[in-house]
């Protein structure tokens, strides 16, 4: 939101919110929302591939057990799609309720 603010030149004193600074760049969706929406097709794209395609096979392969340090366990790409799939889900179990 910082680079948006700054290429409409808004400043933060003048405490805009950020779905108007979004509405004068001419974007009708969050930042967050984008990239998810790209990953869901490239995820896509992915799933139509050839299994001997090594991009299959690095998506397949199982490199996200180990530790980053101390912490929890590193999120892989898959649990990434993971979660916006079953948020998407509950977003439309949502839109069904409402209508």
């Amino acid at each position: 939101m910082r680079s948006l603010s700054s290429m409409c030149r808004v400043s933060w004193k003048d405490r805009c919110r950020n779905s108007n600074v979004r509405e004068r760049c001419g974007l009708k969706e969050d930042v967050v929302t984008g990239v998810e929406r790209g990953m869901l097709r490239w995820f896509a794209r992915l799933e139509r591939v050839n299994k001997s395609s090594l991009t299959k096979q690095i998506y397949r392969a199982n490199v996200c057990d180990k530790k980053a340090g101390e912490g929890r366990l590193r999120k892989c790409y898959a649990d990434h799609i993971g979660g916006i799939l079953k948020k998407g889900q509950m977003l439309s179990a949502r839109n069904r309720r409402a209508a």
